[in-house]
């Protein structure tokens, strides 16, 4: 899905450890050209990994953007860059690839996105055109490892300071690992989730307040969300009953927030800011159309509720019935979908701002139950938008609407969020023609969600 942070970045082009910009390669028409963007990926995967914007100049303020030349913007493909990273990177790595274009331009541009967190260095597997002679040094050398420079420089590792970077980034990577391994034999996925009549009342109860919402709208309405939606709720025992402006200043101020568009989100304009009803507060993000615009589909219609008491409610689109979702692949295969890491991501998501939540206005040994729901979930197909991970699309759901629970004490989320988010997820995967989620999916899944909390 279009990301908030890369459009805020290609807005304000500038290089650094993590951004290197790059005109157009000549289309990537010779393995000169095509070893250059090589040694940016390795660059960018030793040092944390980043994002590399193509067709744009390196001269003049905020990186000028250049017009592509006939073919130069279709000979970037997810292909061609996967053979790329197989041809010269060694290990190789998955590297994704969108399509962004700035604010007020036409121009689509590839974002090379490079994945960081690897186990150990990555190098240059064969050496690019030239004869690599004295005063000709190659653009890329073989088992020559690179890695980034401040200032957006990619240099060979060369100085002490260059490797103690870069081992400790692998010490850490590794560490993780072990972390890993522990929390399996921990494994406590297994538990019985209670009765919780309280929090389906409040489910119920917030749903039907939303079904009133979009009542009076029009049939082809957008806001209708007739291709589907998803729910959270969530009850936390015990709760301290704040004071509404204090829930309201919690809410707004000390949450955390992982995407750009984070689960409870403030939007501080009629009609959109929250409003408090009663012992509740809630908020309703969907603006208002005009004729023109009804049937446009919009990424975000959030619902919000959260009351008093300790419980929440979040209802919220499927970001795969998003026009922008899968327009990277040719052809693009038809809808609808289930994405297969996104909901992994939300995941995390809701659960870390369950954990901060009751922090807050609880303590840790807090209990907390949530509810997980998917409504428009017939005929869906599991797909991925971002290709970063070797997984099997095309199942199918048969089910309309699919559920999972999850129950625990707010400590567990911090030491074991990767086994709760698989315990979370996993009983909607299945009901894709038994598919099973993979643990190592959703370990790598939670933590690039945190390494994007980081930046």
């Amino acid at each position: 899905m279009p990301s908030e942070k890369i459009q805020f970045l290609i807005n304000n082009l500038q290089e650094n450890l993590e951004v290197e910009v790059k005109n157009w390669l000549g289309g990537l028409a010779t393995n000169e050209e095509r070893s250059k963007l090589a040694k940016e990926i390795i660059a960018l995967a030793n040092s944390g990994g980043g994002y590399i914007f193509i067709g744009f100049s390196d001269e003049g303020e905020g990186h000028p953007e250049i017009e592509p030349e006939q073919g130069q913007l279709e000979a970037f493909t997810q292909d061609t860059v996967s053979d790329i990273v197989r041809r010269y990177v060694e290990p190789p790595c998955q590297c994704g690839l969108e399509f962004y274009t700035r604010d007020g331009s036409e121009i689509r541009h590839p974002v090379i996105i490079v994945p960081g967190e690897h186990r150990t260095p990555v190098w240059a597997k064969r050496s690019s055109p030239g004869q690599g002679g004295a005063g000709d040094e190659r653009t890329l050398e073989i088992t020559r490892v690179y890695v980034r420079r401040p200032g957006g420089a990619s240099e060979p590792a060369r100085t002490q300071d260059d490797w103690e970077k870069l081992l400790d980034r692998l010490v850490k990577a590794r560490q993780s690992d072990q972390l890993d391994a522990i929390r399996e034999i921990l494994n406590p996925s297994d538990r019985i989730v209670p009765q919780t009549p309280a929090l389906d009342e409040w489910d119920a109860e917030s749903l039907a307040l939303w079904k009133q919402r979009i009542e009076p709208l029009q049939e082809e309405d957008a806001r209708r969300l007739r291709n589907g939606f998803w729910t959270f709720s969530f009850s936390i025992t015990p709760f301290d009953r704040p004071a509404l402006v204090e829930l309201n200043e919690g809410l707004e101020r000390e949450m955390p927030s992982i995407s750009g568009w984070p689960p409870f989100t403030y939007i501080h304009r009629e009609p959109l800011r929250p409003h408090p009803r009663g012992d509740v507060i809630e908020a309703w993000l969907a603006e208002p159309h005009d004729a023109e615009t009804l049937v446009e589909q919009h990424d975000h219609h959030d619902y919000w509720r959260v009351s008093r008491s300790g419980m929440g409610f979040l209802l919220r689109p499927m970001q795969e019935d998003s026009p922008h979702y899968l327009a990277n692949m040719r052809p693009r295969p038809e809808g609808p979908h289930f994405d297969w890491i996104i909901p992994i991501y939300r995941a995390v998501e809701l659960l870390k701002f369950v954990e901060s939540f009751a922090q807050k206005f609880s303590t840790e040994n807090a209990e907390y139950n949530v509810i997980l729901k998917y409504y428009g979930m017939a005929g869906r197909t599991l797909q991925q938008h971002n290709f970063r991970y070797l997984v099997r699309d095309g199942a199918r759901c048969t089910e309309d609407e699919v559920e999972s629970r999850l129950s625990g004490t707010v400590a567990e989320i911090s030491f074991s969020l990767e086994e709760r988010v698989h315990a979370l997820m996993a009983p909607i995967y299945e009901q894709f023609e038994f598919t099973s989620l993979a643990k190592t999916l959703v370990d790598n899944v939670t933590r690039d969600a945190l390494n994007d909390r980081r930046r």
